[in-house]
């Protein structure tokens, strides 16, 4: 990836805050964001970030290490949704 750093985030419309995984490599930046598309509820959105800081919108960010975590934290977003 370079010195570009990819930040994946999912956020409920209508609702503070997002979750936000930072992609450890370019695989996970090209991967990650198709595999949640693909398990998100209607209500739930994902977006790709190169700098959080500039998007106050989606602000609090709960930043997750773990992508597997990360997953599993956007699933349990649909039932929010």
């Amino acid at each position: 990836m370079g010195d570009k750093t990819i930040y994946v985030v999912a956020k409920v419309f209508d609702r503070q805050g997002c979750l936000a995984y930072r992609c450890k490599t370019a695989r996970e930046a090209r991967c990650l964001p198709g595999t949640l598309e693909s398990l998100r509820a209607e209500g739930v959105q994902i977006v790709i970030l190169d700098s959080p800081d500039l998007y106050s919108e989606y602000a609090p960010y709960q930043y997750v290490e773990d992508m597997k975590e990360f997953i599993d934290m956007v699933c349990a977003l649909n039932r929010v949704a």
